[in-house]
């Protein structure tokens, strides 16, 4: 979020210094790796769904600018019980805005996706248009893209802080302190440590995502295997991506996770891993089924799952983004372009207002 955001101040000719903590290309976030998914029947609330068809196409813009490929239209397979989350969210975004959605019996779904264990009550849709980004490659998309536009972009440089003074924000990082006239925040898990008190509405959670290793090109993404969601009877929430890059099949569980007291913290993944196993077993079983390789990552997740875009209530000239809880990076161009509108003239587009501070009645001093 802090490169697009960087990436939409350049561009507008705004003097744009962009300070991470860590290597620019780390994985100790939520940005790392080759693969996420993008979807616009968004289940998790509608009204992302204009926030997702403007970020669709400013990653077609950023595709264009770069040169480089970086959303593959594979379509996402979705399923569970009619009354889960994932479909009766996905429904009713589809309904109310018009997207089209190809509905599939639990039979047709095994003639057509034979690698799952379908049962009779659940509902399986395909959402044609949805695919995924190459989330290493836009990452680093808009990063060059940034600097193309004079943005000065300092890796490796920890913000310890950051005061309100008359004219400006004075930030002070491990390489000194430095006056801005504005302030973009984009903290990530390390929100509570970064944000002051809207920083505490942040928990961070430890998350661990799992690839099986298979030499069948069938699972691959040069072969139009689709991404999937299952959201099984339990609750538990389940995806999956095509190989890439020889990496394998990647498979993760959404629900679920370790709750850290900091992002430092670990976690065990031999309960997650196992969990993982059994949904093989159970649920995919014409999928390959030896975990080859796992990774960790982190989620910032707010207190209702919905993104916190808005201005600091400690001063309007700090803008800030948190808890993505998630699902946040397919939003990435079009929530630099928020923080952007709100660091350059206090306003944003009315769509943004949903994900407002107010909407937690939190009261700040």
């Amino acid at each position: 979020m802090g490169a697009a955001a960087a990436y939409a101040l350049a561009e507008r000719g705004a003097q744009t210094h962009l300070f991470e903590q860590f290597d620019l290309h780390h994985a100790k976030g939520s940005s790392h790796g080759a693969s996420r998914l993008f979807r616009t029947a968004y289940f998790e609330h509608p009204d992302y769904v204009p926030l997702l068809k403007r970020a669709a196409a400013r990653w077609r813009a950023l595709e264009a600018a770069q040169g480089k490929t970086l959303f593959h239209r594979t379509g996402l397979v979705e399923a569970g019980p009619p009354d889960s989350a994932l479909i009766s969210g996905a429904l009713k975004a589809s309904d109310q805005y018009g997207l089209a959605l190809n509905r599939l019996t639990a039979g047709q779904a095994r003639a057509r996706l034979p690698w799952f264990a379908w049962p009779d009550d659940y509902e399986i849709v395909i959402e044609e248009d949805a695919g995924m980004i190459r989330a290493d490659r836009a990452l680093a998309a808009l990063i060059d893209g940034a600097r193309a536009n004079g943005a000065v972009i300092a890796g490796g440089v920890r913000v310890l802080g950051w005061t309100p003074v008359p004219d400006g924000i004075e930030l002070a990082t491990e390489a000194g302190a430095r006056t801005f006239d504005r302030l973009v925040l984009t903290p990530g898990a390390w929100a509570a440590s970064v944000l002051g008190e809207p920083g505490g509405l942040v928990r961070p959670l430890r998350k661990h995502l799992f690839w099986a290793a298979t030499d069948d090109k069938t699972f691959t993404l040069e072969s139009g295997f689709s991404p999937f969601a299952i959201e099984r009877g339990d609750g538990r929430f389940f995806y999956g991506f095509p190989v890439v890059d020889g990496d394998g099949l990647k498979i993760g569980e959404h629900t679920g996770g370790a709750a850290l007291s900091t992002p430092e913290e670990d976690a065990p993944a031999d309960k997650v891993r196992a969990g993982l196993e059994q949904f093989l077993r159970e649920t995919a079983p014409g999928l390959p089924q030896t975990i080859t390789k796992e990774q960790a990552c982190l989620y910032a997740m707010s207190p209702d799952g919905h993104f916190l875009i808005d201005a600091h209530p400690a001063d309007a000239r700090v803008v800030f983004a948190a808890g993505f809880s998630g699902h946040g990076f397919k939003f990435a161009p079009v929530i630099g372009e928020a923080l952007a509108d709100l660091a350059l003239t206090g306003e944003t587009l009315r769509e943004f207002d949903f994900l407002k501070l107010a909407r937690l009645g939190a009261v700040f001093d």
